[in-house]
């Protein structure tokens, strides 16, 4: 059955209400019927309940049609109201049409009730609805400038922790037997660190952070992880996990699913001051073509999902609009980042996914993750890993392309600590003009990947027109995956995100060094 719909009735006359509900009953519609008749009777009701409809008289002696009408738009601006009198004119009641009113059925005839009441409960679901998209849109567009501002910012601050982390870096490997001197110089590491981690929780929001693709079972990681979640929550909170019966695949990067899952958690953790409960879910769900248009990307089909639920404090609406934000955070000054829920956020939406939230004040929040499924069969895409070794150098020729005096200083001051012989250029076009003048004796080039006048895929293009084998490492603030699509790797091409350890440059500006035809120049 149905739950009863909660009409409020605008009324002075006690039979005439008993009238319109005792025809509603016996023409089959449920209905919990409450009659009003004052001011602060109607203001009260409104503040004291939800409502699905209301059934107004034009005259109640005590109240102005107008003014309930206006005060019932302000509070309730979807709610029907349909007009229930015997006093109206058609003129009138085409007027009041006009500022709002669904329509308007005469007590002397109340035939019409009924199929009013379905029509205008019909057309404010249609409306609802629109207006439920056109604002996921409008959060959607906010999200996506908000993210493109974080990914910007995030670029800018890696070159400046280039900078730090290089020199940093350089002043260990000067420093001899001085304990102090290596110390400091490990706390700013330490601190570098942090700094870029933050960095790549920008660059997540932003969809700018690289994923390496594996076949996954979301039940193996939330399990796997139970331990730690123990640990992460407080001895206050009872934690209840529930995973589906069969296996749930999805292809992702578990390290970032793994980041979502945390984040979601510790989220649920920080809204339970005073204890409560914690309950993840996991289960196989279709979603239809429906949803797919309200959020407005993703393909309807089978889908992987688990959510993350407390009963803590919750939150209203206007909270919710802004808790994916970067920086946005409901918490004391020094106890959160305010990207956790936002970093969620970003790695949902580039696994091709969903994130959604329902909460209410005081009654705890749900969150939930779908990410689309595959077959368990599918391949896994196992990451490449590299053995760490000593820096090797060479004494070959590179032309190093950086728009930034400090970079541009930093990385020649490593290559030619190492033997290499170092060409400055100061933008893309430079790169190009540098590479004319001085042919065949470079033997590699560095490129930054954004600059002034041609970035860094136009100049090698350029480059690549006179030396088809010219080898070039990319450097980049964003990831490879950024660039990825405009086809700018190869087999004689290497990335790298800063920011960069001096070694892990040298070992690959060595890498591809190695790959040409032999030459002499390394070591």
């Amino acid at each position: 059955m149905p739950d009863p719909l909660h009409i409020l009735a605008i009324e002075d006359c006690n039979a005439d209400f008993l009238m319109v509900e005792r025809h509603l009953k016996q023409h089959g519609l449920s209905a919990i019927c409450h009659r009003v008749d004052t001011l602060n009777a109607l203001k009260e009701a409104i503040s004291r309940e939800r409502w699905d409809l209301v059934l107004a008289d034009y005259s109640v002696p005590q109240l102005s049609f107008q003014h309930n009408l206006n005060l019932l738009q302000a509070a309730l601006p979807d709610l029907p109201v349909i007009m229930v009198t015997g006093t109206v004119g058609e003129e009138k009641a085409v007027e009041l049409l006009k500022l709002g009113v669904c329509d308007f059925v005469l007590k002397g005839n109340l035939a019409r009730l009924v199929p009013a009441i379905e029509r205008g409960l019909r057309d404010s679901s249609e409306l609802k609805g629109k207006c439920a998209a056109e604002e996921r849109h409008r959060q959607a567009q906010r999200m996506e400038a908000v993210g493109q501002l974080a990914g910007g910012v995030a670029h800018d601050f890696n070159n400046i922790l280039q900078a730090i982390f290089g020199y940093s870096h350089m002043i260990l490997a000067h420093t001899g037997d001085n304990e102090a001197v290596k110390r400091y110089v490990e706390e700013l590491l330490k601190a570098s660190n942090r700094a870029a981690d933050l960095t790549r929780s920008l660059l997540a929001f932003s969809r700018k952070q690289a994923v390496t693709l594996t076949v996954i079972e979301l039940n193996d990681v939330i399990q796997g992880n139970e331990t730690f979640l123990r640990r992460l929550i407080r001895e206050d909170i009872e934690l209840k996990i529930t995973c589906s019966e069969g296996p749930l695949t999805v292809l992702a990067d578990r390290g970032q699913i793994e980041q979502v899952f945390m984040n979601l958690v510790a989220n649920g953790r920080d809204a339970m001051p005073n204890g409560g409960r914690l309950s993840i879910e996991t289960r196989p769900i279709t979603l239809g073509q429906d949803f797919i248009d309200s959020h407005g990307y993703g393909t309807a089909g089978e889908y992987s999902s688990f959510s993350v639920s407390d009963s803590g404090t919750g939150m209203d609406r206007e909270t919710q609009s802004h808790i994916f934000e970067p920086f946005f955070t409901t918490k004391e000054q020094g106890e959160g980042t305010g990207l956790g829920l936002s970093m969620a956020y970003g790695i949902v939406k580039k696994h091709n996914g969903f994130i959604t939230v329902y909460s209410e004040p005081g009654r705890g929040t749900i969150f939930k993750i779908y990410l689309p499924a595959v077959h368990a069969s599918a391949l896994a895409v196992k990451p490449e890993v590299r053995e760490a070794a000593p820096p090797r150098g060479g004494t070959e020729t590179i032309l190093v392309v950086e728009d930034d005096d400090a970079l541009r200083r930093l990385s020649k001051n490593v290559l030619g600590h190492y033997g290499y012989h170092v060409i400055e250029a100061v933008d893309g076009q430079d790169a190009v003009d540098k590479f004319v003048a001085y042919g065949d004796r470079i033997d590699l080039v560095i490129l930054d990947a954004i600059m002034p006048k041609k970035n860094g895929k136009l100049a090698c293009d350029e480059m690549r027109k006179m030396r088809p084998d010219l080898h070039v490492v990319f450097v980049s603030g964003y990831t490879r995956d950024v660039f990825a699509e405009n086809n700018v790797f190869d087999d004689n091409s290497v990335f790298i995100q800063k920011p960069v350890s001096p070694d892990v440059l040298l070992a690959r500006v060595r890498e591809l060094l190695d790959k040409r035809a032999p030459a002499g120049g390394g070591d």
